[in-house]
C-alpha cells in the first residue's frame, strides 16, 4: 500500500545533487494534516503519551495529567463513521498521581489493554497494569505486578509485549543488580506469567551492567524462533558518550531462550557518531529497524538497520537527521507498508517555528542502490495542529495517524491524521471513570 502520491523517480536524484532542501520534495505530494482529536485538558486529560489501534480502527492510549496536573487517564478514540469518539476509560486514582503511562498500550485479542507507570504503585516504583472491558460497560483496573526498586527491577517505561500464551515482556529502567549503576541497578528484563491462583509472578530474565548496556527506556519486541529484542539508552563499550548516565552510548540486545534459561547478546553498542540513545525497535523480516533520539552526522539522530545472523551481526546507518527544515530527534518505532517505505515521528525541526522546530513527520523510500530518500511528510507549527509528536505512526487504509505530545487548541497535544484528504472530527462523550 502507497499511502501517499510519489513525484516522479527522476526528480529527486536531481534535487539530491543540488543540494536542495527537502522543502521541494515535500510541497510536491499533496498531504493534509487533519487534527482527530485536540485535547482541552481538566477531567480529559493532556499530554498523550502513545497511541495503539484495534482491528476496527478504535485508538487508544493514555494522558500523563489531567487538571492541574492531577492523575493521567487512559483513554479511547471509538471509530465512528468517518469521525470519532473521545471516551476516558480511566482515570488513575489521586494516591496513584505520579503514576504516568510513558508509552503505547498493548492490545490482547479480547480487547484487553496493557500497560505500565513509570511511577507509581505500592512502592511507587512503577507497575504493569491491565485494563478490562466489562460486559456490561465499562472497564476495570487490575494492577498485576508493583516493582519494589530491588532485584525486579523499578521504573519501567516501554510499551509491553505478549506470547501466544498471554505472558509479559517488558523492561525496567533501574534495578536488576544492585551493585551497578551507583548501586541503583543498569536495568532488567522482566517476564510476568498469570497463576493459578488469579495472580502474576515476575522472572527477571536478565540484569544488565553497563558494559552490556544500561537503562532501558523502551520496550521489547519479538523477532524469529521466540527471540527477544529491544535497546538501552546507555551503556555499552562506545567511548564518545562518557558522563552520560551510566556512560556509553546505548545499545541493541537480543534475548534468546535456551534450557539454561535466556541469554543475552549485545548486537551493537552505539559510539555517537552512529547513534546515541536508541528506543523502540520493529521487527522486519528478519531485520530490526529503529532510530536513535541524538547523536549521528550531523546530531539529529539516525535512523538505522540491524541484520542479526549466526555469522554476525550486519549494521548499517540508512539516515542522518539534522535540524532546520530536515526532521530531527526521531522518537517512538518506525512504521513499514506494504511497499517497504518506512515512517517515524521527529520530536524537533521541520521549521523554525519553535526552539530547534516543532517537529515533522517523514518517510524514507528505499533507493535500487540501497540508499533511503527523505521526504517530509508534516511539519508541525506549535499552533493548532500540534508540536512534538512523539509515538510510533500507525498505519490506517487512507494515510498515517499519531500524536503529539503538546500544541493543539489548547496546547494539551492532539491525535492527528495525514491523508490525501481529510476525514471528519469526532465528538466527545462523557462515560464512567
Amino acid at each position: 500500500m502507497i499511502l501517499f502520491p510519489r513525484i516522479s523517480s527522476c526528480v529527486k536524484p536531481v534535487l539530491l545533487l543540488l543540494g536542495l532542501s527537502f522543502l521541494a520534495i515535500t510541497d510536491a505530494i499533496a498531504v493534509n494534516e487533519h487534527v482527530i482529536y485536540s485535547f482541552p485538558g481538566a477531567d480529559k486529560g493532556m499530554y498523550p503519551t502513545g497511541l495503539t489501534s484495534d482491528a476496527a480502527g478504535n485508538l487508544y492510549g493514555a494522558t500523563e495529567f489531567t487538571a492541574n496536573y492531577g492523575p493521567g487517564t487512559i483513554f479511547e478514540l471509538v471509530k465512528n463513521g468517518s469521525g470519532y469518539t473521545y471516551e476516558v476509560l480511566y482515570t488513575f486514582p489521586v494516591d496513584q498521581a505520579g503514576a504516568i503511562v510513558s508509552a503505547a498500550l498493548a492490545l490482547d485479542s479480547l480487547g484487553n489493554l496493557y500497560g505500565t507507570t513509570g511511577t507509581g504503585g505500592d512502592y511507587y516504583k512503577g507497575n504493569v497494569f491491565e485494563l478490562s472491558p466489562n460486559q456490561g460497560g465499562g472497564w476495570t483496573f487490575t494492577q498485576l505486578y508493583s516493582f519494589s526498586g530491588g532485584t525486579d527491577g523499578a521504573f519501567p517505561y516501554g510499551t509491553v509485549v505478549l506470547d501466544k500464551t498471554g505472558n509479559v515482556y517488558g523492561t525496567a529502567y533501574e534495578g536488576g543488580l544492585l551493585s551497578d549503576c551507583s548501586g541503583a541497578g543498569c536495568g532488567a528484563v522482566f517476564e510476568l506469567s498469570p497463576t493459578s491462583d488469579g495472580n502474576w509472578s515476575e522472572t527477571v530474565l536478565h540484569s544488565f551492567t553497563e558494559h552490556q548496556g544500561a537503562l532501558p527506556i523502551s520496550g521489547l519486541v519479538f523477532g524469529a524462533h521466540g527471540a527477544l529484542y529491544g535497546t538501552t539508552s546507555a551503556g555499552g563499550t562506545g567511548a564518545r558518550c562518557k558522563g552520560s548516565p551510566a556512560n556509553g552510548c546505548g545499545t541493541v540486545f537480543e534475548l534468546t531462550q535456551s534450557a539454561g534459561g535466556w541469554k543475552e547478546a549485545t548486537l551493537h553498542s552505539f559510539d555517537a557518531t552512529d547513534g546515541w540513545m536508541p528506543g523502540s525497535l520493529t521487527y522486519r523480516s528478519g531485520e530490526l529497524f529503529g532510530s536513535t533520539l541524538l547523536g549521528g552526522k550531523y546530531g539529529g539522530g539516525i535512523v538505522f538497520e540491524l541484520t542479526p545472523s549466526k555469522s554476525g551481526t550486519i549494521w548499517r546507518v540508512i539516515h542522518n537527521f539534522g535540524f532546520g527544515t530536515s526532521a530531527a530527534q526521531p522518537l517512538g518505532a518506525v512504521a513499514f507498508d506494504n511497499a517497504g517505505n518506512l515512517y517515524g515521528s521527529a520530536s524537533k525541526g521541520g521549521n523554525s517555528a519553535c526552539n530547534d522546530g516543532c517537529g515533522a513527520i517523514f518517510e524514507l523510500t528505499p533507493g535500487p542502490s540501497g540508499n533511503w530518500t527523505e521526504t517530509i511528510l508534516h511539519r508541525f507549527t506549535g499552533g493548532a495542529d500540534g508540536d512534538s509528536p512523539r509515538s510510533t505512526p500507525i498505519l490506517s487504509q487512507t494515510g498515517l495517524i499519531g500524536i503529539t505530545s503538546v500544541g493543539g487548541k489548547s496546547g494539551f497535544g492532539v491525535v492527528f491524521d495525514l491523508t490525501p484528504v481529510g476525514n471528519a472530527g469526532p465528538t466527545e462523550v462523557d462515560s464512567a471513570h
